[in-house]
């Protein structure tokens, strides 16, 4: 069982689905199997199929279930959990799932909200006009002070910490994504909150990352743990030996609020 002082981040490259398709196919439950069929674009498809492969296999690493035995239940919101009738095979564990073109993330925590975005960066869009419409004020001009290479590094750092805040609360855009703010000046984001968005900054962590030269992720995680311990790794579903050599892609330490103020 994973410890809650300890939050794992998995990554899996959804091109590796192709050759692994007869595989991981059985694993989905009807209701998947049916969705993974109604794709047509090949990249979505695989992308879609990586993610619940990932999903089934790692939380087998916790807890005494079969991959294909999970059943999920989603909330209003439509966020995924383990269903009410596992909660005791698993207890207090959460995770949260992000794919993007090229790349599928999976964070697993236990007693913690915790959600994760990763996001593709070497895309063509008019980052600037999408700022103006879905960030706070401080945040687009932020990004609009940056240029090239520097906005993009700006716009995404932004876009995948609000992502990971809102689903770590559950809610997704049911929360206003300008309703909060970032800084991210200093030697980890922090985060503010308007009337709209009511929340306490106190109890949220934040964690940006490169994942290689065309990926950005983020975490956010609310624990009443003082520390937290984050690893990433690159894993393959299904092939435990790999996931359990893997050397990590990272392994940092998140503070508390007690570490914070000391340094």
């Amino acid at each position: 069982m994973l410890d809650p002082r300890t939050i794992d981040i998995h990554l899996a490259d959804p091109a590796l689905a192709g050759d692994r398709r007869e595989t991981w196919l059985p694993l989905l439950d009807p209701a998947e199997r049916a969705r993974y069929e109604r794709y047509r674009v090949d990249g979505a498809r695989r992308e879609y199929l990586t993610g619940r492969a990932l999903v089934r296999t790692t939380l087998s690493r916790y807890a005494d279930v079969a991959p294909a035995a999970w059943r999920f239940e989603t909330n209003r919101y439509g966020r995924p959990a383990i269903g009410a009738d596992q909660a005791d095979l698993a207890p207090g564990l959460v995770f949260n799932l992000s794919h993007t073109r090229g790349l599928v993330a999976l964070a697993v925590g236990k007693d913690c909200d915790l959600g994760v975005d990763v996001e593709w960066i070497s895309r063509e869009n008019e980052l600037a006009r999408l700022c103006d419409r879905y960030f706070a004020p401080g945040e687009a001009a932020y990004v609009r002070a940056g240029e090239g290479a520097e906005l993009t590094e700006r716009f995404f750092a932004f876009w995948t910490l609000k992502e990971a805040y809102i689903k770590a609360r559950g809610m997704g855009l049911a929360l206003p994504l300008d309703g909060f703010a970032y800084d991210i000046t200093g030697d980890a984001p922090t985060i503010c909150f308007e009337p709209s968005c009511p929340d306490d900054p106190a109890r949220w962590r934040f964690l940006r990352r490169a994942v290689g030269s065309s990926h950005r992720l983020a975490l956010a995680v609310a624990s009443r743990q003082d520390a937290l311990r984050l690893r990433l790794r690159r894993v393959v579903p299904l092939e435990e030996a790999a996931a359990e050599e893997a050397a990590p892609v990272d392994d940092v330490v998140l503070p508390g609020e007690s570490g914070r103020r000391a340094s």
